[in-house]
């Protein structure tokens, strides 16, 4: 029969739109802002910190919406997140460090929708408001730490076999060996062409030997380094609890980071900007040899001088985990856990000097004022040595790290530690921090926009097209559900203004699908064929037609989304979920619905 579905066609379309329903609830419902302050078990002291709180937020005219004492906790809640910054700013300010000050978004989604997995769209920087870093990544580092290994170890060749030489640094990994003459020169070139090193060039010029990096390795070590400072970099992001955040690669060496709902700039920068490892170095006891080479010059604690050996024991590339705990005397102290390798290294090194004394240094590059002659921002290397101690037995893969100032400290290096060691130090070559208040007129501009499309729609498909108006326009209610059901769904989607705009266009699209079918049934209700063919024809054979132009629009979407930058990519996300969800819609639903009302009926006359 014809414009007839099976009875369990109707059930997948209505279990279906329960599913879209479902997973698009979370949207409306609403974070509550709150300040949590963790205080000790002393119920006079949280009356008396919490009457000193209200006082402050009075006379800065900051407005809350309750307070409550829970255990040791206080909890302030907040209309909105603008009064809750200003607090915290000024609660933390006044604080003195005697007690804990949180800063939270607590959800209100009910526990069944949670339990299903359902949340809300996840915004982007524009429509939340947050911070947005661009990186880059200094490769010439690395390159230069490779070569001076290389060189190190082509000195300890040369020397051995007695044969003066001459090093001259170039740019990147590249240097040269100056020999007295062309017989050493083909001597040492021979003997390391034997050796058959599978990354390096060796290319004979005038009495010299120019090593260089092969051009495969070259870029092979660019492409891994930014790929693991990205890895380190995510890592970093979700030790600090920031959700629905981007880090992705830009260019060859920049990294793009975009941190929505979080406003305090200094500690983002502090903690994903620090290029904080350790390396454990031994402590000379030797002062004959302070005038060696071979030794760093150290003041411990502003006034105890060290010299330390150069050579790195282990480093920050060799630990797997970090956690922080308290010693005996209840003083804060890393522990420390090392991969299979660095466990190794310092068992034996251990094992070999009991009694001597290990230190342990934090080095950090710090931006400079000065730049080189690229433009790029030049970094001074910053070593602190933080602890001193004796090897009394031999080590294994763990040991813990004592002399931190304080907690916060503690918790810092730890963090650090554990979301790994940046593979080249960054710099941040552009910051802004985007107030919630720009993210609120976004979404404000973008519900109207939407509000202002539907609104012209129904008014011209019902005027044009009557009852078939109605039910697109149903179908493009759905669509909407489905829409955003999907965002919420898909952990990689981030709604963005240019998202918004991407909805916009496909709630047009979805019409225009409907304004194809509804002048194909209008076409063949002219040709004076029955109603029921005319309806059945008229969604046959748009289907072609619709099928094509929504199959180039995916297309275009997809190399948007693969070739475009982070705004363009908002747009082709939300472009292509809503063309699969409109073709649903504009042909599967508004189908149904005609069948129900039309289907299998004798009809003079279609209201179209």
């Amino acid at each position: 029969m014809l414009n007839k579905y099976y009875w369990w066609q109707y059930v997948l379309i209505v279990l279906f739109i329960i599913i879209g329903i479902i997973y698009s609830l979370p949207n409306i419902y609403r974070d509550i802002p709150i300040i949590q302050i963790n205080i000790s078990n002393n119920n006079f002291l949280k009356v008396k910190i919490l009457e000193n709180i209200k006082n402050q937020l009075n006379f800065n005219k900051i407005n809350y919406k309750k307070y409550s004492i829970k255990n040791n906790n206080i909890i302030i809640v907040f209309n909105d997140i603008e009064n809750q910054l200003q607090a915290y700013k000024i609660i933390k300010e006044n604080s003195n460090n005697k007690y804990i000050v949180i800063i939270k978004l607590i959800s209100t989604i009910p526990k069944w929708l949670s339990f299903l997995k359902a949340k809300p769209v996840k915004l982007g920087l524009d429509l939340k408001g947050g911070i947005y870093f661009l990186l880059r990544t200094n490769n010439d580092y690395i390159f230069q730490k490779l070569r001076e290994q290389n060189i190190t170890d082509l000195k300890l060749i040369l020397n051995n076999k007695n044969i003066p030489f001459q090093v001259k640094r170039l740019n990147n990994f590249n240097y040269n060996i100056i020999f007295k003459n062309n017989i050493i020169r083909n001597k040492i070139f021979n003997y390391l062409k034997n050796k058959n090193n599978n990354f390096i060039n060796y290319t004979i010029i005038n009495n010299g030997l120019l090593i260089s990096m092969k051009k495969k390795w070259f870029l092979e070590l660019k492409k891994s380094i930014i790929e693991n400072n990205i890895d380190v970099l995510r890592k970093r992001v979700n030790q600090i609890g920031i959700s629905d955040s981007i880090v992705q690669k830009k260019g060859i060496n920049n990294i793009i980071i975009e941190l929505p709902g979080m406003q305090n700039l200094s500690e983002a920068k502090e903690m994903l900007g620090s290029t904080a490892t350790l390396e454990f170095h031994l402590v000379n006891n030797n002062m004959n040899n302070i005038q060696s080479k071979n030794f760093s010059y150290y003041l411990w604690n502003n006034k105890i001088p060290l010299f330390l050996n150069k050579k790195i024991i282990i480093d920050g590339s060799n630990i797997i985990h970090s956690n922080i705990s308290r010693d005996e005397y209840n003083q804060p102290q890393v522990n420390i856990f090392l991969d299979k390798k660095g466990g190794n290294i310092l068992s034996k090194f251990s094992e070999k000097h009991i009694g001597d004394a290990l230190a342990t240094v934090l080095v950090n590059y710090i931006n400079s004022d000065k730049k080189d002659i690229k433009g790029n921002i030049l970094q001074n290397k910053k070593e602190e040595i933080i602890n001193i101690a004796t090897i009394k037995s031999k080590l294994n893969d763990s040991f813990t790290i004592t002399g931190l100032k304080n907690i916060k400290e503690a918790k810092k290096l730890s963090i650090l530690l554990r979301s790994g060691s940046l593979s080249a130090p960054i710099q941040i070559i552009e910051e802004q921090n985007i107030g919630p208040s720009v993210g609120k007129e976004n979404i404000k501009q973008g519900i109207k926009a939407c509000i202002i499309g539907i609104l012209i729609c129904i008014i011209f498909m019902i005027c044009y097209y009557n009852i078939f108006g109605i039910i697109a326009i149903i179908a493009l209610f759905i669509n909407l559900i489905f829409t955003i059901s999907f965002l919420s769904l898909l952990p990689s989607a981030t709604l963005t203004m240019s998202g918004i705009a991407g909805i916009v266009l496909t709630l047009a699209i979805a019409i225009d699908a409907n304004v194809l079918i509804n002048e194909r049934i209008k076409e063949e209700l002219n040709n004076k064929i029955s109603i029921q063919k005319a309806i059945d024809y008229g969604y046959k054979k748009a289907f072609s037609s619709i099928f094509d132009a929504n199959i180039t629009t995916l297309i275009t979407s997809s190399f948007l989304y693969s070739l475009g930058s982070r705004e363009i990519q908002g747009f082709a996300i939300t472009t292509f979920i809503g063309i699969l969800t409109s073709m649903f819609t504009s042909i599967i639903i508004t189908r149904a619905i005609v069948n129900i009302i039309y289907g299998g009926k004798k009809i003079k006359k279609l209201p179209i």
